[in-house]
């Protein structure tokens, strides 16, 4: 094999092992995140008699026998599950936990800023931005329809900000412009330019844009 092959060949395999990861990541993204008011069945497989159904509390906390207090909410199943076996570990030996998931909270959506009702919303299906606006009665009087802010959750602390012209998708029918929404997106609607933003940017600086915030971290 010439050189040049080699390292065509190990570009190949690095882009492939990149993309991979990529897509990893993007999975375990997607995995649902416990909200408040969901129900948990939690079973402990050697010590039955600390088995529980617990609902998650607004604040984000379950309150279980053996561990008392522990936050949950923004955790996936089996990073809720983890953290039980961590904290029930002080009083059992090598616990073994399992979750299941009883009731969840449906998809939702949030729409602010100029439009006619702001709120959080079902997401039935699918749906995109305009579908999502027109949801909220559709803009309010002079609302910015060529920048509309989409905040798309990406991690417990982190979302990513997607700048969206409405109106070209309307009138073009510029479906690329037209994105479809994931469960927790938040749709924030101006009425002027909002300016230069950062990609990424902090749940917390959604303040300045939601008040209260769409989703809690």
């Amino acid at each position: 094999m010439t050189l040049t092959l080699r390292v065509a060949t190990a570009a190949i395999a690095l882009m492939m092992a990149a993309a991979a990861g990529e897509t990893a990541l993007h999975q375990r993204a997607d995995r649902y995140r416990l909200q408040p008011s969901d129900v948990l069945e939690v079973r402990f497989r050697f010590s039955p008699e600390f088995n529980e159904t617990v609902s998650v509390q607004p604040d984000g906390f379950i309150t279980l026998q053996v561990t008392g207090d522990l936050k949950v909410a923004g955790f996936t199943v089996p990073e809720a599950t983890q953290e039980i076996v961590q904290k029930s570990a002080k009083v059992l030996h090598d616990p073994e936990v399992t979750i299941a998931l009883k009731e969840f909270v449906k998809p939702a959506f949030y729409v602010g800023g100029n439009v006619i009702k702001p709120g959080k919303f079902e997401l039935r299906g699918e749906m995109t931005v305009t579908d999502a606006i027109t949801s909220a009665g559709g803009f309010g009087p002079g609302a910015k329809d060529t920048d509309v802010l989409l905040f798309r959750r990406i991690s417990r602390e982190m979302v990513e900000v997607k700048r969206i012209d409405v109106k070209r998708a309307i009138e073009k029918e510029a479906l690329r412009e037209d994105i479809e929404l994931q469960p927790n997106d938040s749709i924030y609607v101006s009425k002027s330019w909002v300016g230069k933003i950062d990609r990424f940017m902090q749940v917390t600086r959604l303040g300045m844009y939601f008040n209260p915030l769409p989703f809690k971290f």
